[in-house]
């Protein structure tokens, strides 16, 4: 087959419909194949070294992972790993998986856009002195064929299996201000059968970064019988309807903080840096009124509460009742929170401004509303909800309650006008 029309197949199903399930059951009852399980954590290798019968190993420190890892493949064994090993991904293991057979399984979207870190200065130079260039499709290539080992060696390095990219102005011939990182694009071409199992894939960065280097895909879900159908909005919908009546959202006077009032983006990363220099006294706020929620509204006991903030701001935010509840915004894939009742998401999710920048370079509508939605949800269903028991919630941000609420009546929408 010709790596260039490879189809990924994304099943996009709701958090507990058995994707997960789903996998282990396809490894088990295919023991002839080869496997390689990208799961976003430890814990999760655990899960599907558990649930299958083949032997399945998660790679250990041998002087280091990435070693233990190549050698793993070299023997064609069957591997389950996290996310952040699959980012050390180097030229040398791209030619070794090409070699290989291995049906490949992510769980969750990767990380696979982010800025690189380069200073204005060193920007100039490496175009200047033509160390790099750009191709026609954006790739930085390296020009200098001799045996470079000065201080660009990570460019160059990460130039060999083009993983940067830049773009020119519109108009200009001057670069723009960034380099983008690109988790290797032919990864997805050493696999002759591949899976991403997530929700709300629309909204996801990995969907722009595929529309953005071609990469074939097609969408299914689940039916009731676990079997892999193509992607169904009513059957969709149908789920959904299974579990929104457990989310009980505060709609009261707690939530004027992060009203939103002209162009303003209340609770956003730049909110809290602005406020942190010019009012942070507003933090003392919403400190009391999260307090306040857990006491007074979902009257629940420490133990049962958790929150999220931006990491940098917990100092500020964290309080009576809830101080060791902190779950990240981008908590994904674990049950450790399973027994939480009471949630405050504490933030306005959006994306990275150069992400963002970088793929509306290429024309392509991203959904920022989704990914903030699929961004709240994913850290809601960390809590009791993942097994069908109601929570309560505070988001106090106007636009992420609003972008839930939109997310359970549209189902309903569909119900009736059925």
């Amino acid at each position: 087959m010709n790596t260039e029309e490879r189809t990924i197949t994304i099943v996009d199903d709701i958090m507990g419909s058995g994707k997960s399930t789903w996998a282990i059951n396809y490894i088990n009852n295919n023991p002839d194949k080869k496997f390689l399980c990208i799961v976003p954590l430890l814990s999760e290798c655990e899960r599907f070294k558990d649930g299958t019968d083949i032997d399945i190993v998660d790679p250990e420190k041998w002087g280091s992972k990435w070693k233990h890892f190549r050698w793993l493949v070299e023997n064609e064994k069957n591997i389950v790993t996290t996310h952040a090993l699959i980012q050390k991904m180097d030229l040398d293991m791209l030619e070794l998986l090409k070699s290989k057979d291995y049906v490949l399984m992510i769980d969750e979207c990767l990380d696979v856009l982010d800025t690189y870190k380069i200073t204005k200065d060193d920007m100039k130079i490496i175009f200047e002195q033509k160390l790099v260039s750009l191709d026609d499709k954006g790739f930085l290539i390296w020009n200098d064929d001799k045996k470079y080992k000065g201080v660009f060696g990570d460019i160059k390095r990460l130039c060999s299996f083009k993983s940067l990219m830049g773009y020119k102005k519109e108009d200009s011939e001057e670069l723009a201000r960034i380099i983008m990182w690109n988790f290797p694009v032919d990864f997805f071409k050493c696999f002759e059968e591949s899976y991403i199992f997530t929700y709300l894939w629309e909204g996801s960065i990995q969907k722009s970064y595929f529309d953005i280097h071609g990469i074939h895909y097609e969408k299914y879900m689940l039916d009731y019988d676990r079997k892999l159908v193509k992607h169904n909005k009513e059957l969709e919908y149908e789920k959904r309807r299974k579990v929104v009546d457990l989310i009980r959202i505060y709609e009261g006077k707690f939530n004027k903080i992060g009203t939103k009032i002209g162009k303003s983006n209340p609770l956003s990363k730049s909110w809290y840096e602005n406020k942190k220099n010019k009012d942070r006294i507003i933090f003392e706020q919403l400190k009391t009124n999260t307090e306040n929620f857990f006491r007074t509204v979902s009257k629940t006991n420490s133990e049962d509460n958790m929150y999220t903030v931006f990491k940098t701001y917990i100092k500020y935010i964290k309080g009576k009742g809830y101080t060791k509840g902190f779950v990240p915004c981008n908590a994904r894939g674990t049950n450790e929170f399973k027994d939480k009742k009471a949630l405050a998401y504490l933030i306005n999710f959006f994306m990275t401004p150069d992400i963002k920048q970088f793929v509306n370079h290429y024309s392509l509508e991203f959904d920022e509303d989704m990914c903030a939605l699929g961004a709240l949800l994913q850290w809601m269903w960390r809590s009791q909800i993942r097994n069908g028991k109601p929570i309560d919630l505070y988001v106090p941000s106007e636009r992420m309650r609003e972008l839930l609420n939109n997310w359970i009546q549209d189902c309903y929408v569909i119900e009736k006008a059925a």
